[in-house]
């Protein structure tokens, strides 16, 4: 588990000049990048850092910096991320079974996007020592980001329940779900009951069975 920054998978790509130039001018200009790390700041958008052809590093750059070539249009960044950053425990995970996979999601604007997933990030909360001050550990509010390079060139990071994902290998159609699912409100535990007990035959038993605890409500009702 990373703390503020971790590494990515490097994205090769082009970097827009108005983002070097705090927006002030250089809207026409692009430069080839590396992207390769990517920061969480909880209360602001997932952050990257990236080399430059000269040599120069830039560190915290949103994912409308960039574009997979030149002259791509940009779009406003509450197009592309729907979330700020959850905490500053992060994990950065390329799935197998997604690698690859063309992704749909509809924007903000109802429009559909199309890409290839490249990667998911995703937040916990921290140690027990910490203070936990966010969502990133409620079952109802959890979300993750997965990393999009989109066909019109540019960048997008989308959770679980704005994307649908299209598997040639899966029989079912994208475009019409399976059922309407609702959003897990449960912390599923198994040690979460005073039912059970483990039962040892000997103190420090290797070898222990479970023991169920009935109260006197359940014993007369099982006699």
């Amino acid at each position: 588990m990373a703390y503020l920054n971790a590494n990515i998978p490097v994205i090769e790509c082009y970097v827009r000049g108005n983002y070097l130039r705090d927006q002030k001018d250089s809207h026409d200009k692009y430069f080839e990048c590396v992207v390769f790390g990517f920061s969480s700041l909880p209360k602001q958008t997932p952050l990257f850092h990236f080399m430059m052809t000269d040599g120069g590093l830039w560190w915290r750059a949103p994912i409308s910096a960039f574009c997979k070539k030149p002259n791509v249009k940009e779009l406003p960044l509450n197009e592309l991320c729907l979330w700020d950053s959850f905490s500053y425990n992060i994990s950065v995970t390329t799935f197998y079974q997604l690698a690859g996979c063309k992704m749909k999601y509809i924007s903000r604007r109802k429009v559909d996007r199309e890409g290839i997933y490249l990667f998911t990030i995703d937040w916990c909360a921290g140690d027990y020592n910490e203070l936990n001050f966010g969502y990133a550990e409620k079952p109802d509010q959890h979300k993750c980001g997965h990393v999009i390079e989109l066909d019109d060139g540019n960048y997008a990071i989308q959770p679980n329940n704005r994307l649908r994902i299209f598997d040639p290998s899966m029989a079912a159609d994208p475009s019409k779900p399976l059922i309407h699912r609702l959003v897990n409100t449960r912390i599923w535990s198994v040690e979460d009951t005073s039912k059970w007990i483990t039962d040892e035959v000997q103190e420090g038993s290797y070898d222990y069975e479970y023991k169920e605890i009935k109260n006197d409500k359940e014993e007369k009702h099982s006699k």
